[in-house]
Order: structure tokens, then sequence, then C-alpha cells
């Protein structure tokens, strides 16, 4: 896979469905001032929905998915990219990306059933159908819209 670099991403200005004030998740656009103000006890210096700053946009890219795995292939200009198109050996990015693939779902399968053995299923019972659960929680036979 090839990206851009983060400074060619932002000068190209390629990324704009990143927030949740992107038209295309709230069906309008909204303006970055009717966003809650980033959180005082934040340890970021920008809020993620600063669609406006350079630096913000910037900030937030770095935790992309495609920075932070390895073997993705980074181009900081369209000649870059050529030049890079032109001499990487694609079996060996396919291979490490591959190979990448395969630990990390090794890793991330013991990881999530160490989760699920600490799960205490005999605290919570789950009921079989929905009108069970409607029962065990509110106890009624039927729930009504206001």
């Amino acid at each position: 896979m090839f990206v851009p670099t983060i400074d060619f991403i932002v000068e190209l200005n390629l990324v704009i469905d990143r927030t949740l004030i992107d038209k295309f998740y709230c069906g309008r656009s909204l303006k970055f001032d009717d966003m809650p103000k980033q959180h005082t006890n934040s340890h970021h210096p920008f809020s993620p929905e600063d669609i406006i700053s350079p630096e913000a946009i910037h900030y937030w890219l770095q935790f992309a998915d495609y920075y932070q795995l390895p073997y993705i292939q980074t181009f900081s200009s369209w000649t870059n990219l050529i030049e890079k198109l032109s001499t990487t050996n694609f079996k060996t990015v396919h291979d490490n990306m591959h190979d990448e693939n395969v630990r990390r779902k090794v890793e991330l399968t013991k990881k999530w059933k160490s989760v699920f053995a600490k799960i205490d299923r005999m605290q919570r019972v789950i009921p079989q159908d929905y009108d069970t659960a409607i029962k065990q929680l509110w106890n009624t036979t039927r729930l009504q819209a206001i």
C-alpha cells in the first residue's frame, strides 16, 4: 500500500472525512464552532474535530492505521511516488505485510481470549429471547412508546 506522508496528505487536503462533523456522517455540514470544545483534561494539543488547523490535522493523522502499520510505503511527492513504484519489490512488501497480519491475528486472538476468559458468565444470565428480557428488565410483558 502506498500512502502520502502526513505532510504531503495535509498539503493535498485529501483527508476530508476523518471527523464526525463531516457532511458524509452528519448529512449536513457542521461548523467547527458547533462542536463541543476540547476537554480541559485532554493530553492532546488539538481537538480531534478540528478540521481547520493544518497542525491539528497533521497531529491526528499520525494515529491513522496507514501510519501505524509496518510496511506501508509512504511518498512525499508525486515524483517520489513514481520513483517508489518503479523501485519497490512488491513481493517482499506483500510477504512482509502478510507475515505481519498473521502475527497480529495470533496476538489479538490471544488477547481477546484472555478478555473472554475473565468474564464470569454465571454472574449475569443473558435472556434467550426478547420477551424474557423485557420481563426481567422491566417486569412487564409489553413496552409502550410514549
